[in-house]
């Protein structure tokens, strides 16, 4: 066997320098993607750079406006440690988002989405919106309107004939709840469009009162009119009303996390419902969504419900005459227009509000009068403990202050 010369010392020492500075090469190169899933709790809509200054933006400005900014984010610090501590101390179980004047106070889950796996609301849960449909249905009308295909004084008989005093029944009356439209006790049994149209029609043979002279706030209002824009949009759009706010109004919002129906229950974030009374605690049951149409079908995350009301407030989902039209009231003895209550009382001055309830999900959405203030609350318990009122009465006055 040959015998090999003595290797010389420098060549350890050179292998172990180029290995020592490829892992330090390497450690330098993915460091940005470990440091990026350390702090993806911290906020995780940052890319939402239309609504609210993404991080790294706010982050190169505050070289530059370094006391101004030092000032905001310490009053904005303290409003947050103060909601905080309010939502905690009430019991509150679901997700809060607050802005206010383009800055994000709050975004947190609070308690348990799932009760039995004890998995936690995070800010990636859906909810069930309930009511609070109706102001998304609402903003389709209004854009549909805009496109001169149906209007205010468009009465029910141009789509349904045979509709008990569809004649005399508008579009406005249905919109504000003062078509004289009994309620309706959803069930569990799938319904199409038109056989949930002619459900209504069989439970209103006569109207209770005159339209458009009392106010009764009934789910049929909507669920008939959602019928009527769904029957729209197959003939100008060649699809449903659900495709239609798709593309129309969460696109343009910038919502990724919202949607219709079923879907929302086989969503891995999807939050479960429940009732709560004392210290018993049990899952509540939702009817069809398919009786929900117009009314109650929608699922969407805290979030995106802020990206709705931030595109609606601030013109992006229909014109500056529409929007005002859509938030002011027409008839007298209620502060209600077109799914939105307007200022009103006990929920917090100078706001324009939402509420739903569907099950054991109860929430709100609510933003200021001047646009500078949103709050959205989702909640999957609901309890006589957490009275959303009184969270959006007393959420907002931190804020004003």
């Amino acid at each position: 066997m040959k015998k090999h010369g003595k290797r010389p010392a420098w060549i350890p020492a050179l292998f172990s320098f180029l290995l020592l500075l490829g892992l330090g090469w390497v450690g330098y190169s993915i460091w940005p993607f470990i440091a990026a899933s350390g702090t993806a709790n911290v906020s995780a809509h940052s890319s939402a750079k239309t609504a609210v200054a993404h991080p790294s933006k706010q982050q190169q400005m505050a070289r530059k406006e370094a006391p101004a900014r030092k000032k905001a984010v310490g009053k904005f610090l303290k409003k947050e440690k103060a909601i905080d501590r309010i939502l905690n101390q009430t019991g509150f179980s679901g997700t809060a988002v607050v802005v206010s004047h383009g800055q994000i106070v709050l975004d947190k889950g609070y308690g348990l989405s799932d009760l039995r796996t004890r998995k936690p609301n995070t800010v990636l849960t859906r909810y069930y919106i309930g009511s609070m449909t109706k102001a998304v249905t609402a903003a389709a009308f209004m854009q549909l309107r805009q496109h001169g295909w149906i209007d205010f004084r468009t009465p029910v008989s141009q789509f349904y004939p045979n509709f008990p005093n569809g004649n005399r029944l508008q579009m406005i009356d249905l919109l504000d709840h003062v078509s004289g439209l009994g309620g309706d006790s959803e069930s569990m049994q799938p319904l199409t469009r038109d056989q949930l149209v002619a459900k209504i029609a069989r439970l209103n043979p006569k109207l209770r009162s005159k339209p458009g002279t009392v106010w009764s706030y009934q789910d049929t209002n909507y669920a008939l009119l959602g019928a009527i824009l769904d029957k729209i949009c197959e003939t100008h759009y060649h699809e449903n009303l659900h495709a239609y706010i798709q593309q129309s109004i969460y696109s343009v919002a910038g919502m990724k996390n919202s949607g219709f129906g079923i879907t929302g229950e086989q969503s891995a974030n999807r939050s479960i419902p429940y009732l709560r009374h004392g210290k018993v605690t049990f899952e509540a049951f939702a009817p069809s969504f398919s009786q929900l149409l117009g009314c109650g079908d929608v699922y969407a995350t805290s979030w995106d419900l802020y990206l709705f009301d931030h595109a609606l407030a601030t013109g992006r989902l229909m014109s500056s005459s529409s929007l005002h039209e859509l938030l002011t009231s027409r008839f007298h003895g209620t502060s209600y227009s077109m799914g939105w209550y307007l200022n009103r009382h006990g929920w917090g001055a100078g706001t324009n509000s939402s509420h739903g309830v569907l099950g054991g999900w109860n929430g709100s959405n609510a933003f200021s009068k001047d646009g500078q203030n949103y709050l959205i609350l989702l909640s999957n318990v609901k309890s006589s403990q957490v009275q959303l009122a009184v969270l959006n009465r007393k959420i907002f006055a931190i804020l004003s202050n």
